[in-house]
């Protein structure tokens, strides 16, 4: 069964969530970051939240328009191929967040479709804060064609290169501060069930270690520097793997510095490729 394309540009009523330090500060300890400006409350101009903490307070809305009964998502069949952020404003302890879901592509990948929903945050102020979308990859309803693969982009000199450790109980840490209990990252016995080698970590969770790496190795820890990120999970990740995060100048746009992005495994296997972060210069 194919997606209902009638649907396309649907928007859906906007939810919303009031932003405290406890859980910006959790969220940023679940992928190990205890950068200030994310969990000294006491640091000059206070805290802000991590970037990443957009899921939490977009997630709802997102879930929203997913679960729609007239869209015709085999849930079942659905994993979170790709993600895109743009990160507008800061979001700070006591902000009122009010975030809206849209319809916003059906793209026939052959094997399946990929499903994209687009989430615009705004602060109480009716500023915008973070812009995303959520790109779905549904693994039935394509056509069976093959489509072609765009050519690798070329990857240029490293320039930042970080390792960071996997936890065991990582996805647990992380389902508990971002509100992502999907079995497969809590449940073995399930995710065996359902084909995988066993508990795998959260896609998100992944690209917040990724966002750490840009932010700790290139942007000299200023979380402000960083407008946007923008991944594809290419590979689960596993409890206790150990995570490459490597970095290189793209292009430059003025002020903005784009980076090529990809994370690997200690195996070598690419588990992020085709990775953007957009950075102030």
């Amino acid at each position: 069964m194919s997606l209902n394309r009638t649907l396309l540009g649907k928007k859906y009523e906007g939810t919303s969530y009031k932003v405290e330090f406890e859980a910006t500060k959790k969220y940023a300890l679940s992928y190990n970051d205890d950068n200030p400006a994310f969990v000294d409350e006491k640091r000059p101009g206070g805290v802000i939240a991590p970037p990443l903490f957009g899921v939490v307070f977009g997630a709802p809305a997102m879930v929203n328009a997913m679960f729609d009964s007239d869209l015709d998502v085999n849930v079942a069949m659905l994993v979170h191929g790709e993600q895109d952020m743009s990160f507008l404003k800061p979001v700070r302890p006591g902000d009122e967040i009010t975030t809206i879901a849209e319809i916003g592509g059906m793209e026939d990948k052959g094997s399946g479709e990929l499903l994209t929903i687009g989430t615009t945050s705004v602060n109480q102020k009716n500023e915008k804060v973070l812009v995303s979308k959520y790109g779905l990859f549904i693994r039935v309803g394509g056509s069976g064609k093959k489509t072609e693969k765009p050519p690798e982009p070329a990857r240029g000199e490293i320039i930042f290169s970080r390792k960071m450790h996997v936890k065991v109980d990582q996805s647990h840490i992380y389902a508990e501060a971002s509100g992502d209990h999907n079995p497969i990252h809590i449940d073995d016995n399930f995710a065996k069930s359902v084909g995988l080698p066993g508990i795998i970590l959260q896609g998100l969770c992944t690209m917040a270690f990724a966002s750490k790496a840009v932010i700790d190795e290139h942007l000299k820890k200023d979380p402000l520097k960083l407008k946007r990120l923008r991944v594809r999970f290419s590979k689960p990740v596993l409890p206790n793997d150990d995570l490459t995060t490597a970095g290189w100048i793209v292009e430059k746009k003025g002020s903005i510095v784009v980076l090529g992005l990809e994370t690997s495994n200690q195996s070598g296997t690419v588990v992020i490729k085709d990775g953007i972060a957009e950075v102030s210069a």
